[in-house]
């Protein structure tokens, strides 16, 4: 099998030109707090999926921590949104290798949800999640599969970790592609 594919394009994940299907992934807490960087900006954006993102934290709490979740964006049929519960709570200094042990974690779980057509032996987190993506993916006409997966720089800004370090846990996703978005 081979290493993932890593395509880096500059600009603004979230900008109004990009009409391709996608899932945005980002790195989150498990505290229920878009509060800050493009989290922040995910919940300005897409309320209604900050709400979903929320309801998930009050019930499942750090249970989240290495899970992956999908999320309709509820406003752009083009954009799923892609939670890697990296993190307990927002903010630096919750140490880079505890961050991406849950990154990595999280990455196989996503891999697995987004490959997989049935989990087997789904747990408590993974039925009430899939509500989101099955009251999605019965309006949609395009395959999850031909969604692109794309991501900010993930936990370099508010969680403090080396890009590089995140990085190679992308590179250790077996042929799976990612575009990654570079600010100006």
């Amino acid at each position: 099998m081979s290493s993932s594919t890593i395509n880096y394009v500059r600009g603004n994940c979230l900008q109004q030109t990009i009409l391709h299907p996608r899932i945005l992934i980002h790195s989150c807490n498990c505290n229920g707090s878009w509060g800050g960087g493009i989290a922040y900006q995910l919940a300005v954006k897409y309320p209604r999926a900050e709400k979903d993102y929320v309801e998930l934290c009050n019930r499942f709490g750090n249970s989240l921590l290495g899970k992956f979740v999908l999320i309709p964006s509820y406003t752009d049929a083009n954009l799923l949104i892609g939670c890697l519960f990296t993190a307990s709570f927002g903010g630096p200094n919750q140490g880079s290798e505890r961050i991406l042990d849950f990154t990595g974690r999280a990455l196989t779980d996503m891999k697995t949800k987004l490959t997989v057509e049935e989990i087997p032996d789904p747990s408590e987190l993974d039925h009430f999640s899939s509500q989101y993506i099955n009251a999605f993916k019965s309006h949609s006409r395009i395959p999850l599969q031909d969604y692109k997966l794309e991501l900010p720089q993930i936990n370099s800004g508010i969680f403090g970790v080396p890009w590089p370090e995140t990085e190679r846990l992308l590179k250790k996703q077996k042929s799976m592609s990612f575009t990654v978005y570079v600010l100006d």
